[in-house]
This record gives structure tokens, sequence and C-alpha cells, in this order.
């Protein structure tokens, strides 16, 4: 639009200024009126006239027209100070978490809107873009259910190493906040930051200036895992798996990429974020007879050996429970149960399966059927299975 007149304020005749929207520290967002065609329509002005400041607004403003995504805020129209883009109206993702006074459904609301990001970020980084700065205030959640990710100001392309590191203090992964060369795997990081939030009302690292995390190395220490936030319930375990396994120090050992983050949160959602996961490999014993019995098992993969006084009874696969006695009756495990192979289980407290039966989920009155039928069966019933007079 190099034909296109500018007005005192910056912008082309063609718009009208509507007000001040929103005022970071590289530029300002304010609402105008297309005249042209008749909408309305958000501006973004670098505060900065620098050379080399404009060029990275300019490069922002490119990269961001190339990710077409429905989670992705389209461009319209590019200046020499500012660009257009739709007009996003709604709350941001940290308003969204604060406003909701009940966990289960923030937390609910709060997973479709991580789903969605992590289709977002799956495209842009098979266009090779890395975003590099999620944090609560640059996801927008609409009044329909629409998700938005946004300022991809620092966004890099995959591989490439900047002179410069760049980022929000507390929200920064460890590689970025080194300046050493980002992959998908950061995002995944930055996803588990979102998540984190949700869990316990503060950002993975204490708020600490770009040049002290570099300086210091404050972000090659481990994350602590969520304990809640105040007033409200404990944090579901799965979630809390979930999320420090998306910001472990090792990039190597976190999510490989964000579809990968996503299917653990939808087993989470489905199979009940209140039941942690647990992997064993073969031949680990599991729960062993005679000790304390304060949860039970749900078999997800792998098989199990079950046996009593030293003599195997039974073999278990996914689908079947063990230990459900515990849930009603507590007591001492009446069997030992062997991994057979490797296996992955939910674990089943009380408390669990009470918090996930007010959330709705299917699999709590399933277990409280099988612990109440359990309940009635007596130990003469066991030996009678394996075999015994």
């Amino acid at each position: 639009m190099d034909d296109v007149t500018l007005t005192p304020d910056g912008l082309p005749d063609r718009y009208e200024d509507r007000g001040l929207v929103a005022t970071g520290g590289a530029a300002t967002v304010r609402a105008i009126h297309d005249r042209v065609l008749d909408r309305q329509v958000a501006v973004k002005v670098s505060s900065s006239v620098e050379a080399t400041d404009l060029a990275r607004f300019r490069r922002e403003a490119q990269v961001t027209a190339q990710l077409d995504h429905p989670c992705i805020v389209p461009i319209h129209d590019l200046g020499e100070t500012w660009f257009t883009m739709k007009r996003v109206q709604g709350v941001t993702f940290g308003q969204m978490v604060v406003a909701e006074p009940d966990q289960a459904v923030m937390l609910g609301r709060v997973l479709e809107v991580l789903l969605r990001l992590c289709e977002a970020l799956a495209f842009a980084h098979h266009r090779r873009v890395i975003h590099r700065d999620l944090k609560p205030e640059n996801v927008m959640v609409g009044g329909f259910g629409q998700v938005y990710l946004v300022d991809w100001g620092i966004a890099q392309v995959n591989g490439l190493a900047e002179d410069m590191i760049a980022g929000t203090p507390g929200w920064i992964a460890p590689e970025q906040a080194r300046g050493e060369v980002c992959d998908a795997r950061t995002d995944v990081w930055g996803l588990g930051a979102l998540l984190y939030y949700c869990l316990c009302g503060r950002r993975p690292n204490r708020e600490l200036t770009l040049a002290e995390r570099a300086a210091t190395g404050s972000d090659a220490r481990p994350v602590e895992p969520p304990t809640g936030i105040v007033g409200r319930p404990p944090p579901p375990p799965e979630l809390v798996r979930i999320a420090m396994k998306a910001l472990r120090l090792d990039p190597a050992e976190r999510y490989q990429n964000p579809v990968a983050f996503a299917n653990d949160l939808q087993l989470a959602r489905a199979e009940g974020w209140w039941f942690e996961r647990q992997v064993f490999p073969a031949g680990a014993v599991i729960v062993r007879q005679g000790d304390p019995a304060d949860c039970a098992y749900l078999i997800a993969d792998g098989t199990v050996e079950v046996s009593r006084n030293g003599g195997p009874i039974a073999e278990l696969g996914a689908g079947e429970t063990f230990g459900e006695a515990a849930l009603v009756s507590g007591g001492a495990r009446t069997a030992t149960i062997t991994a057979e192979t490797a296996v992955t289980v939910r674990v089943l407290t009380r408390a669990a399966l009470d918090a996930e039966v007010r959330r709705g989920g299917w699999m709590g009155a399933m277990v409280r059927r099988l612990a109440a039928r359990f309940h009635e069966v007596s130990l003469d019933a066991v030996d009678k299975r394996a075999g015994k007079p």
C-alpha cells in the first residue's frame, strides 16, 4: 500500500480510529473501522521507528500472514510502521481461568483451549515456525468458543539461532533463555506452562530478567510441581503429570511435539484426570499381599499376574481392575500383583474417585459399582477361583 497517504495519527485514510485496545513494550494495538469494507479490525503500530525494530515488526506481520489457520489471527494489510488484522474480542486465557470458580468447569474449558492451541502450533511447526512466547496474555478466547494464539513477534524459523535472547521472564523455556536453537519442544514447554498456570495460578519460574536468567542459569533448575490454587481442591494428579513432563529441563524428556501433548490431554479427559497414570516394567511388583490397601488400579495397557500365598491364580489385562476392596474397606492386600509385561495403570483412590464422579466422568460410577460388588466377594470365592477346596 505504498500509494496510501498516512494521516497524522499514523492510520491510512480508509481507517477510522476507534480507541486503544492494548499497549505493549514494542507496539500498540488500536481498534479501527475499515470504511471501505465496513468492518471492525485492529491495527498494530510499532512503538519504535528504528530500522532494526521495524524490520522485526515487519517480519512478524509476514510470518503471521503465512500461517493460515483458524486459531491464528489473519493479517489484512501492512504499512511501514503498522499492520491491520482481524479484531479479536473476548478474554485472555488468564482471565478465563480466574473468572470460573468451579475447578472442574474451568479445567474442562482449559483442556478445550489447549487442544486448539496444539492444533495451531502443529500447523505452525509444519511451516517451520516456532512461537516462543506462549503465556496467558497471548491466548484469546472468544464468546463463542473461538481460540486465537496471538503475538508472533518473536517467532523463530525452526533450526535457526538468533543473536539475541527474547521471551517473557517466567514463561521462557530453558534453552530459549540460554540463547540456544529452539524447536517444537520449546513450544511444548510453553503449553506445559499454560497448563501449570491453570493448576496453581502462577508461572512455572519466579520472575527474573532475561539477563539474570542467561547469567545465572536459573532456568537450569527443574520446575517445582504445582501445589494448587488457594481456595480450590488440589490439582488433578494426571494433569500435574502432563504439565511436569512438558516442563522437563531436558527437551529430549518432554513431549516431542504438540500432537503428543494433545494425545495425553485427550486420554486424561476420557479416562479421568484425577486418576494418576503409572508405568511398571515387566517383573515389577505393583502390590504385595499383606501390604496396606489404599487404592485400586485400572489396567490401561499390558498384563499382570495375580498370586496368593505364593501361587498364581489369575492373569488380568487391559480394561480390568484389581484392588477394588481398598475403595470400600481398606485393610490389607489379599493378593500380589506382578507385571508380566510393561504395564500402564490408572491409580484409583477414594478421593480421586469422588472428584471424578463430581466431574461427571463415567469411570467413577463404574468403579464404584465394581467396588461394591467386590466387597461382597469373600476370600472363599477367591480360593474357589484358584481351584482350592
